[in-house]
């Protein structure tokens, strides 16, 4: 995939998040998709839960610096999945619950531990090669996703103030059908990253 490529499937992207929006906006029974573990929040989960096993094969795929930075996208990913996906309120088996539960959760800091002992290591390479990550197609579909989990949060806060949930359920929603796209991004990304490095 061409970097030009990578700018139409954004645009497509975006005009995919827009109508599906407007389509879940205008359907009779919002409730049940906005509640507490309805749709939207399952919906969520399961985005960033892919992105995540996602990353971790693109980033085994990689070498050196590159794989430590796929790594830590895919554990960021993990860790909102936590903070969307509330397992105690599932009858999820025993066994789940100890796992993706607390303590449980506590046990996947392990893997970030040693991916952030990786990335200090290689820090020159990502600190003299911070604009080929930031200008790639990749990390600015991750910094619109990082917006509109912003603008997520200022209807959760009531900074604007919503009669429902459905606003901050559907923008969240939407950033993380932008991480998604971002993790689609990344083998291209990548690729470029490495050729272009100093």
């Amino acid at each position: 995939m061409s970097l030009a490529n990578c700018k139409s499937i954004q645009v497509i992207w975006l005009l995919v998040v827009i109508v599906a929006g407007y389509f879940v906006y205008n359907l009779e029974d919002q409730i049940t998709i906005y509640k507490e573990n309805g749709l939207l929040e399952n919906l969520q989960a399961g985005i960033l839960l892919l992105t995540c096993f996602y990353m971790v094969i693109v980033g085994r795929n990689l070498q050196g610096s590159s794989r430590y930075a796929a790594w830590m996208f895919a554990w960021i990913c993990l860790a909102f999945f936590f903070r969307e996906f509330d397992v105690r309120k599932t009858d999820w088996p025993e066994f789940a619950h100890m796992i993706f539960g607390k303590p449980g959760q506590y046990i996947w800091f392990l893997p970030l531990m040693f991916i952030l002992v990786q990335i200090f290591r290689n820090i020159r390479f990502y600190l003299r090669n911070i604009l080929l990550y930031l200008l790639s197609p990749m990390m600015l579909t991750i910094i619109l996703g990082g917006i509109l989990i912003v603008m997520g949060a200022v209807f959760d806060k009531q900074i604007i103030p919503t009669e429902n949930k459905f606003w901050e359920e559907y923008l969240e929603v939407a950033a993380y059908a932008y991480l998604f796209l971002a993790a689609m991004l990344s083998p291209t990304s990548f690729r470029y990253i490495e050729t272009q490095a100093k």
